[in-house]
């Protein structure tokens, strides 16, 4: 097995110049951008909401019928999904769910289920169209507010302009690129993929001030702090990711091997969102923030070695001048001592 310091040396992200390390992560960027603007001028959404921002109704069916049969009896009402669940203890049936229905809409929706599968049902949760919506707001206004905080926080810690926006700009494509890849594994947006977008603030954060405070306030050669902020960064985010994917092992590849453990669809839509969001974060915190700061640092020392070597010529000038200065005043006090001399002889 590779030690750590082995993987640093083969992955060296330092031997590549700072274009080909930003630009890279900067195309992905751009590239899940786009992606969310066509998803949001083709649904209205730049990701699919799920039932806890749209409203809904989840139905458990214990009665086992085809999907054809089920959608047949209930072709009246908005039925968005027919999925199969198993739950601990062998009881297993159908789960439905639907989009928002008015009041009576729900009842009709009571009644035929009582007509068509007897009592064999349970109303595991129902949210109105309105609470719907109000949770969508205050979830946009949790993760603003998280960013912007963390902003604030960024800027007050370095208080100089490009290593902060680096950070944010890191921090900002995790979020992006992770709610993009949602779309492509058919994720939807719930309080449980939010709570993950949030984390993902804080993971991406974590990582991105320890390489700047070793890049910025380090001692040593450019190339050897990001070098030693990369082995104590990987160490930190792969533990991460060991720790999140034990939590998707449990929660979505544990009920495939062991018949009878129930699915946890929360966990696992929190975990593949959070597994997404730390691989990105590997890229854009060692790529492009490392890319950002190594451009940064050159262009500081550069401005002073430049600053030196101006200063030198004058100082050197200087000290020349005021040698000549001096050798001139000595010879003419020596003159001046030998016209004494001679007059005193007369």
């Amino acid at each position: 097995m590779l030690s750590m310091d082995e993987i640093i040396e083969k992955i060296d992200v330092t031997r590549y110049s700072v274009t080909k390390m930003v630009l890279v992560p900067i195309v992905i960027f751009l590239i899940a951008i786009s992606a969310l603007g066509y998803m949001h001028f083709s649904t209205g959404s730049p990701v699919k909401l799920g039932m806890d921002f749209t409203g809904g109704t989840v139905v458990k069916l214990k009665v086992v019928e085809s999907e054809d049969v089920i959608r047949e009896k209930l072709a009246q009402f908005p039925l968005e999904s027919v999925s199969k669940f198993e739950e601990e203890g062998g009881v297993s049936g159908v789960m439905l769910i639907f989009g928002p229905m008015s009041k009576e809409e729900k009842e009709r929706l009571n009644e035929t289920l009582h007509r068509e599968f007897g009592g064999a049902f349970e109303v595991p949760s129902d949210i109105s169209g309105v609470v719907g919506e109000r949770y969508l707001e205050q979830a946009v206004n949790a993760v603003l507010i998280a960013f912007l905080a963390m902003a604030f926080v960024v800027f007050i810690v370095f208080r100089t302009p490009v290593p902060s926006i680096a950070v944010i700009l890191s921090a900002l494509s995790d979020i992006v690129i992770a709610t993009a890849c949602m779309n492509l594994v058919s994720i939807e947006l719930s309080l449980g993929t939010v709570a993950a977008l949030l984390m993902l603030i804080g993971y991406s954060v974590d990582s991105d001030i320890l390489l700047t405070m070793k890049v910025i306030r380090g001692r040593g050669e450019l190339n050897d702090r990001v070098r030693s902020a990369m082995k104590t960064g990987l160490t930190m985010t792969s533990t991460t990711i060991g720790a999140v994917f034990a939590m998707f092992f449990v929660s979505t590849l544990l009920p495939l091997l062991w018949r009878g453990f129930p699915t946890i669809e929360m966990l696992r839509d929190i975990s593949v969102v959070l597994l997404f969001g730390l691989t990105v974060d590997l890229m854009n915190t060692w790529m492009m923030n490392a890319g950002i700061l190594r451009w940064y640092v050159m262009r500081i020392e550069t401005k002073k070695a430049a600053k030196y070597m101006a200063s030198a010529p004058a100082a050197t000038s200087s000290a020349l001048s005021g040698h000549t200065a001096g050798s001139t005043a000595q010879s003419a006090g020596r003159q001046k001592n030998v016209k004494r001399r001679k007059k005193r002889r007369r």
